[in-house]
């Protein structure tokens, strides 16, 4: 409980220099742990991480959590576009791997440290990570043999997942470059040797085969046909594999491609490559209470509130 009560002060260290710098997201930020009596043991592990690749340095925190600020910011200016003309400013994956996933400054200084603070103050991530560790890691226990996330980022995911399967071996695939060095961070810090990253666009071709677990998070929204790569996915997959995939629905990015209307042309399209669902749940980027609130989840949904789906699939 010390531990808790030692990452609950860190957490609410990172809140208070947040708050300080961009006070408007002061309400979802002390919504999310009212909402969630889980909040402490999901926000545990980002918290340490994001401490651990900051050296525990306030400056370099409050670096990152500007560059948190900044994605934010980019995204609240994006989103008001999108909500107008109804697409997404990106068409041109070439452009988007070039100014983004191969820019390593703004890899290291914005993008990753965005999606792990993200994990503690926004809705739809905080609840990604609850479902991956609540629901999904316990359905893989009897699993043994290779794993492989798409879009490895900064490992997270994957290191979570084979700290708590000794039984698995994993890899990761991803586009930028820096998402090795971040990964070989985060794993060796969870007490895991290095995951080999792979430095590969997996649309082209997924170069580790018969995986009983795999993961995709936030991946399919950044590709013009994401359909392609499902079908990647589910020929690298065992027969009766998993898979943890998450999509963004109605959610502009710097990065996103693809335009997700609503979780059923996410099911749609996942059950069309093959793929049985076996957990279907929609995490909102919203203030609102609305975990176990299905009428307001449906309001939600039908004002294209920005959410994500979350699905746990098998083969």
């Amino acid at each position: 409980m010390e531990h808790l009560k030692n990452s609950t002060q860190q957490i609410e260290s990172y809140r208070r220099i947040l708050l300080s710098l961009y006070p408007e997201v002061k309400q979802i930020t002390e919504n999310i742990p009212t909402y969630n009596p889980e909040y402490p043991f999901i926000a545990d592990i980002p918290a340490q991480i994001i401490a651990h690749l900051c050296k525990n340095d306030t400056q370099k925190i409050t670096q990152a959590i500007q560059g948190y600020i900044h994605f934010c910011d980019t995204f609240k200016q994006k989103q008001i576009e999108f909500v107008r003309n109804k697409v997404y400013a990106y068409q041109d994956f070439a452009q988007v791997n070039a100014e983004v996933y191969q820019n390593k400054a703004y890899m290291t200084q914005i993008y990753y440290p965005a999606l792990l603070f993200s994990y503690l103050f926004s809705s739809n991530y905080f609840e990604i990570l609850r479902i991956f560790l609540q629901i999904f890691i316990p359905l893989t226990q009897q699993k043994q043999g290779k794993t492989c996330e798409i879009g490895i980022g900064h490992g997270l995911l994957s290191s979570l997942l084979l700290k708590n399967n000794p039984h698995l071996q994993g890899i990761g695939i991803d586009i930028s470059p820096v998402a090795r060095e971040v990964t070989d961070q985060v794993s060796q810090f969870l007490g895991l040797s290095p995951i080999p990253v792979r430095i590969e666009d997996a649309t082209q071709a997924i170069s580790q085969k018969e995986n009983a677990v795999m993961i995709c998070a936030e991946v399919l929204e950044h590709l013009p046909n994401p359909e392609k790569l499902l079908q990647s996915i589910y020929a690298a997959l065992d027969e009766g594999g998993l898979l943890f995939l998450t999509a963004s629905i109605n959610m502009e990015s710097v990065d996103h491609l693809y335009l997700f209307q609503s979780d059923e042309e996410v099911v749609s399209m996942v059950e069309g490559t093959g793929f049985k669902v076996l957990e279907r749940r929609v995490a909102f980027l919203t203030a609102q209470n609305y975990r176990n609130d299905e009428r307001l989840q449906q309001r939600l949904m039908k004002r294209r509130n920005p959410c994500t789906s979350v699905l746990i699939l098998s083969k």
